[in-house]
């Protein structure tokens, strides 16, 4: 599948890649109050105070198509309110209630850095020796970079892996330490790592570093029976309900699932840290690569600049389940908001302005669509018709929308994933309608006819698909894709 590669940072921090890491013992930590209930902060505040975002969230949620969400406030680093929204899923109707479980994503791999780094302050790991060293990666071959892969390119996104691998085998696109790219696999091979060295399973790992210590009863990588109750649904970009996610297996990279009570106080933790060093934490919110202008990646946590202040910051996308967090240690403001949609992070942005003010670059870096955006309306309108109605549907459609937008809305990335987006649905013909559409705007994009190439193989018409592959291949010669998807389609047609 060729999509757009992710906008990657250009230079690596080099001077911050060896910051010291104080030896510690494991302070005392007082006990948490149960997952769920607030804290005293929140509980003595009443809804005067937050009294527009309580009329706020609901009516975004309703212009966004986000049916369930819950949130926690940060003042002072602390948790000063906290609201459930909506339900949990769109057909039975139950509220999401403080002790609802979302599919956290991402929002996991902040959690398990913290864990890490816990274990490198006391010294019983090192951040910058090669993982190899810890452990040999049989999942990459004949690459000798692997050894040049620490804790720490992990934890700053620097390893030069992908996100994820493309087929079985897993490739180092760039020499390790080089430039940023955003990488689940990297996280993958340091739980490998971590769970040798401690000889825990990581669930129990982070468990005793972060979960225990923090009273985040809630949380896990793993799938709990517990959750069949407490868990909400996924929705997706249509609002309708997606199956539960139940991974047998946990990876830090993307299954952990918690509550809003539960992830707040995660988020206290890194406003006043009783589990590690000020200092340390301070290390870890340092730039080790540089992103774009205001941006940057430290450990575990995204960067940035904003209005004269510092954030750190981090978000969650498991398609039916997105999340965002951010906090700044300077004024002790901050939030997590946990959804059930694959709306969810259009409309964060404004409840991040409500309640911290300010704009903030890095949903521009994250090129979310926000609620009220052209591209919305287009994609729901256009994905809507080919589900309902097939191809003739959908160019009714774009015929209309044509008259309400200017081309400049329909741009090549948004209907590349329109496209695919009603391929994953099994409407064919309308990916196809979508894909030809983004060919005539856009004649000179090679990405465009490789899209279209996949769509017509998908379609089982190998005679178009390898006309598109071709003209792919003309404008981009380096397109590896269009290349091996040639090859494959050759060699089909000899057996």
């Amino acid at each position: 599948m060729a999509k757009p590669a992710r906008r990657t940072a250009i230079v690596l921090l080099a001077a911050l890649s060896s910051a010291p890491w104080v030896r510690a013992q494991s302070p005392t930590v007082p006990a948490s109050p149960p997952a769920g209930q607030p804290t005293p902060a929140a509980a003595a505040v009443g809804a005067g105070e937050f009294g527009q975002l309580e009329g706020l969230i609901p009516d975004l949620m309703a212009k966004g198509g986000v049916p369930g969400l819950a949130i926690a406030v940060m003042k002072d680093g602390a948790v000063a309110w906290s609201r459930p929204f909506g339900v949990t899923d769109v057909g039975s109707g139950s509220p999401v209630t403080p002790e609802t479980v979302f599919e956290a994503a991402s929002l996991g791999k902040p959690v398990f850095a913290y864990a890490v780094v816990r274990l490198a302050e006391r010294g019983d790991f090192d951040l910058d020796r090669p993982l190899p060293v810890y452990l040999p990666y049989a999942d990459v071959r004949n690459d000798p970079r692997i050894r040049k892969i620490t804790a720490r390119r992990v934890l700053c996104h620097t390893t030069g892996f992908p996100n994820w691998r493309r087929g079985g085998q897993l490739t180092i696109d760039f020499d390790p330490g080089d430039r940023f790219s955003y990488s689940g696999e990297g996280y993958v091979y340091l739980q490998k790592v971590i769970e040798a060295v401690t000889g825990m399973s990581v669930d129990d790992f982070v468990g005793r570093e972060v979960f225990q210590p923090l009273g985040m009863a809630a949380s896990s990588y793993g799938w709990r029976d517990a959750y069949e109750a407490s868990a909400a649904v996924g929705h997706d970009y249509l609002q309708q309900p997606t199956r539960k996610a139940k991974p047998t297996k946990p990876n830090v990279a993307a299954t952990l699932h918690t509550t809003v009570g539960d992830y707040a106080r995660f988020l206290a933790e890194m406003f006043h840290p009783r589990l590690l060093k000020s200092v340390t934490v301070e290390q870890m919110l340092k730039a080790q690569v540089e992103l774009e202008k205001d941006l940057s990646w430290g450990l575990g946590w995204g960067l940035e600049r904003a209005s004269g202040r510092s954030y750190f910051w981090h978000w969650g996308d498991n398609g039916a389940f997105r999340g965002f967090a951010i906090g700044c240690r300077e004024t002790g403001d901050g939030l997590v908001l946990l959804t059930n949609a694959e709306n969810g992070l259009s409309i964060a942005e404004p409840i991040v302005g409500a309640v911290i003010g300010g704009s903030h670059p890095v949903f521009g870096w994250l090129d979310v669509d926000r609620y009220d955006s052209p591209a919305r309306t287009i994609r729901e309108r256009i994905v809507r018709a080919g589900v309902a109605n097939g191809d003739r549907s959908v160019l009714r459609t774009l015929d209309e929308l044509e008259k309400t937008y200017p081309r400049v809305a329909f741009t090549e990335k948004l209907l590349n994933r329109i496209g695919y987006e009603l391929l994953e649905k099994k409407q064919v013909a309308a990916g196809i309608a979508v894909f030809e559409y983004n060919a005539r705007l856009y004649p000179k994009a090679w990405n465009v006819y490789d899209s279209l190439a996949e769509a017509y193989a998908a379609g089982g018409d190998l005679r178009l698909a390898v006309q598109y592959y071709e003209k792919s291949l003309k404008l981009n010669p380096d397109n590896e894709n269009a290349r091996v998807a040639l090859r494959q389609i050759r060699e089909a047609k000899e057996h």
